[in-house]
């Protein structure tokens, strides 16, 4: 009360430049120097580091020293509104932490939360570009709507109308992550069907899905980049051994053939489709010799024409039909405890001849672990399968995978 008013004045002088300077010169920080208003909020449910989310109620994750492993949890009945907690969530994590680029090649885009995910990127300039399969999805309105609204949001898409399938789903974030898988970006894929994604932050990799997206993104233009695997064979330092395949006509079939026969002890498959007759042949073959063949495929294509399902199960081999309400997405092998073969690559002729899939043959009995672990749950709902409510419970979204 009885301060001099000069003081009281010079006072709040010191405060405001105090207070000036810090949001000027100190500010509130960003990984890259620069600096955020302070009314910027973190993006809810984004995790504010590197490292992946770990931890989702809609999905079993697992851990190595070199990937991080996703497998969708399907539930029934699946309602729109309880989606939330699946794999997309991961994605979407490493999504909001992109600093320069996304690149992705999906065959099926329609889920809101990714849809939404790819339009904040590339509103707070992110480069965001995107191939996917316009001809097999165009009658489907949530596809049409998504790819448009990401359109207009600023993500450069390049639509695929070939007849073969654009059947990749993959997604690079500024060339030092990579998420690949059997996964469309759907709510099907996400919260029905049975379905792996790998997180990966591999250069050499890296390098190949860069490689092949942008031959991809140019629509095999003349000056695209050329359609061999920069590299094929990637060694990890643990002794970790990675082939890499592109379909078409990359010997991703040929390798798969090759492992099977080579198998001395077990086999396990989960097949989406599988109407590849070598492969069938060399199941058939390998079970006289001894090998234990376990597979599960998804039910609905199991009686489809060139279906190997009926002749395996004539032979004696131990295949069931799957138990999920839904589909069994998966396309992936584990052989003798160590070889993982998965990625977008049904087991048919379409896939090796025309179709562009990507595929993985890794030497790892760490992740073979996880693989087999997987199997497990999916085999034990086949022995038991999921009491469904009739014509309701299917998947009803068109789907043109072959």
């Amino acid at each position: 009360m009885g301060m001099n008013p000069w003081t009281i004045l010079i006072g709040l002088v010191i405060v405001f430049l105090v207070a000036a300077g810090s949001i000027l010169f100190g500010g509130f920080h960003r990984g890259d120097g620069g600096t955020t208003p302070p009314t910027t909020a973190p993006i809810t449910g984004a995790p504010q580091t590197g490292m992946p989310v770990t931890s989702l109620p809609r999905a079993h994750v697992s851990e190595g020293d070199w990937y991080t492993v996703y497998f969708t949890i399907p539930t029934y009945p699946e309602k729109k509104d309880d989606r939330k907690g699946g794999v997309d969530e991961a994605i979407i994590g490493d999504l909001e932490r992109a600093q320069k680029t996304i690149d992705a090649a999906v065959f099926d885009f329609r889920l809101p939360s990714l849809t939404d995910a790819f339009i904040r990127a590339a509103q707070r300039g992110v480069r965001v570009r995107l191939v996917t399969d316009y001809a097999a999805n165009q009658d489907a309105k949530e596809y049409t709507d998504a790819i448009a609204k990401m359109e207009q949001g600023g993500v450069n898409i390049t639509r695929d109308h070939r007849s073969a399938l654009m059947h990749n789903k993959f997604v690079i974030i500024d060339n030092r992550l990579l998420w690949t898988g059997s996964m469309n970006f759907t709510p099907n894929d996400v919260y029905r069907n049975n379905n792996n994604m790998l997180r990966l932050a591999i250069p050499a990799l890296i390098e190949n899905y860069s490689t092949r997206f942008e031959r991809l993104f140019q629509s095999r233009a003349t000056d695209a980049p050329s359609k061999q695997v920069p590299n094929p064979v990637v060694t990890l330092s643990n002794g970790v051994t990675i082939h890499n395949y592109f379909s078409p006509n990359g010997g991703a079939a040929k390798a798969i053939l090759e492992r099977l026969k080579a198998a001395q002890k077990n086999i396990r498959i989960t097949a989406f489709t599988f109407t590849d007759t070598a492969m069938g042949d060399a199941l058939k073959a390998q079970a006289k010799a001894g090998v234990a063949i376990q597979g599960v495929f998804e039910t609905r294509n199991n009686g489809a024409l060139g279906a190997e399902f009926p002749g395996l199960k004539r032979a004696g081999l131990d295949v069931l039909e799957d138990g999920n309400c839904y589909t069994l997405h998966s396309k992936t092998m584990v052989i003798d405890d160590r070889y993982v073969i998965t990625g977008s690559f049904n087991f048919t002729a379409n896939a090796e001849k025309s179709n562009d899939e990507n595929l993985l043959l890794i030497d790892d009995p760490k992740l073979a672990q996880d693989y087999i672990a997987e199997f497990n749950r999916i085999y034990q709902q086949a022995q038991k399968p999921t009491q469904c409510g009739g014509a309701s419970s299917q998947d009803t979204s068109p789907d043109t995978e072959q």
